[in-house]
Order: C-alpha cells, then sequence, then structure tokens
C-alpha cells in the first residue's frame, strides 16, 4: 500500500504481518488440551515471531504481546456471556517463522472444556487467536473465503502485536 492515500488504503494498513495458525506434534485443537500428559510436556503456547521483526517491534522473548488486526482493533474475543478474553500470549521469538509472519499453535487458550466454567484453569492456558482473523465487511459475523472454491480464507489476515 506503499505510497497510497489514506482513502485508497486497504483495511490491512499499518497491520505490518501475516497471521497463520499451526499445529505441534503434542497438542493440537480442542481435543487434546484435556490430556494433562501432553498438557504436562506443553503447558502454554504463545505468538511465534521472527527475530528481524521482533527486533523491528522492539519486541523481546517472553514479552506479552496482544494480536489485533483491522476487523478486530481491541485484541479481544467476547464469548457474548460476560466474559471477553483478550488476544494476549507471550512472544516466542524463533527461527523456525519467517519475517513478516506471525503463528500461533492450535488447541490453547479455551474457555470450554473447563477453562471458564468450573473446571481445570489450566486449560484456558496460551492464546487461540483466530478472533483476530479477517472478518468479510458484508456479512460482519463470518471470517472470508474464497468466491471460487469456498475455502476459508485463513492466510490472508494482517495483524499487529502490541507489547503489554
Amino acid at each position: 500500500m506503499l505510497g497510497k492515500s489514506p482513502k485508497e488504503a486497504g483495511p490491512e494498513e499499518g497491520y505490518p504481518l501475516y497471521l497463520i495458525t499451526q499445529k505441534d506434534i503434542a497438542m493440537t485443537k480442542s481435543r487434546t488440551v484435556p490430556d494433562y500428559w501432553l498438557l504436562s510436556l506443553l503447558p502454554e503456547n504463545g505468538i511465534l515471531i521472527n527475530p528481524i521483526d521482533a527486533k523491528n517491534f522492539g519486541i523481546k522473548y517472553g514479552d506479552q504481546v496482544k494480536v489485533v488486526s483491522a476487523t478486530n482493533k481491541e485484541g479481544v474475543w467476547d464469548l457474548k456471556n460476560g466474559t471477553i478474553k483478550p488476544m494476549i500470549g507471550k512472544a516466542q521469538v524463533t527461527e523456525t517463522i519467517m519475517s513478516g509472519v506471525v503463528t500461533f499453535t492450535l488447541g490453547f487458550g479455551h474457555w470450554a472444556s473447563g477453562a471458564v466454567v468450573k473446571g481445570d484453569p489450566r486449560r484456558a492456558t496460551g492464546v487461540h487467536a483466530n478472533v483476530v482473523m479477517w472478518i468479510d465487511p458484508y456479512l460482519k459475523n463470518t471470517g472470508m473465503f474464497g468466491p471460487v472454491g469456498g475455502s476459508a480464507s485463513f492466510y490472508d489476515t494482517k495483524v499487529k502485536l502490541i507489547k503489554v
């Protein structure tokens, strides 16, 4: 968007990093977080960021960062039950992610499975940042999808990380 006026700029203007998701061999999706053997190996996920980007944004390993996007500027997940879950995780500075991209391991940051309801709070550790993914500006309640194949447009969301 370099050189464009604010009127011409797209919704991702000011959000320099692409957000993707990943799975870890020890923890994936919601079905593995209740497994305490796996949880003891990997008790929490974080936001993976390349060292170049971390340096450019003044982020160090272990810093708490909030993930925000053009369609979720507050970086929160409103659960519509009086609970608001901020999209905050620990920065994990690593060469395993390319510059310009940030990612988080799926399976963490739950609000169900005994995380918020009466149960074990260990199931709520970490961050699940899907809620900052790009929302359809017309429908306003669903993510963007490809018009031809109809698949979710997971990897087109641009975000920024804010130290908290």
